[in-house]
């Protein structure tokens, strides 16, 4: 039997509705996402997630090539997304490797959201599995993504 791996679970307060937190997370990715957090070999032109169960989560690149992540699971805005997470240990999309991502979107107020991320599945990176937490509990890895996703909202206004 695998021994479940403790999840990684971030939250960032942002100053806008839920609905616009959910939007700019979603569609908006590109412009927060940390540049140097991809897998392709030429730099980000676009992050693509599709808005739907079954949508696809990937980068397009400026050569042209395209790096996939992971699929929607869940969609249901402006509350909840569901992701997969399928980059494995080795940096390369692996499409039997599935860990899972879930962000929440809890309106605190009409201009104010905490957004509560939980990386989970951690276990199904095999005997990489603890390598792979420590990885993502480093404060350059989600912390700095949420940190990023928070901050594009102070730089639009």
């Amino acid at each position: 039997m695998i021994q479940a791996i403790e999840s990684i679970r971030r939250e960032v307060v942002v100053p806008v509705s839920s609905e616009q937190a959910f939007e700019v997370f979603t569609s908006g990715m590109t412009g927060w996402w940390p540049k140097e957090h991809h897998i392709g070999s030429a730099p980000i032109e676009q992050i693509v997630i599709e808005p739907h169960e079954g949508g696809r989560w990937y980068t397009r690149h400026e050569d042209g090539s395209e790096t996939s992540t992971g699929y929607v699971l869940a969609w249901e805005p402006p509350e909840r997304l569901v992701i997969t997470w399928q980059i494995g240990a080795d940096w390369r999309y692996d499409p039997k490797l599935v860990t899972t991502i879930e962000i929440r979107f809890e309106a605190e107020a009409p201009d104010r959201t905490r957004v509560r991320l939980e990386h989970r599945d951690l276990e199904r990176f095999g005997p990489e599995a603890e390598r792979m937490r420590e990885m993502f509990e480093d404060p350059g890895a989600w912390s700095a993504t949420l940190g990023a996703y928070a901050t594009s909202f102070a730089e639009t206004g």
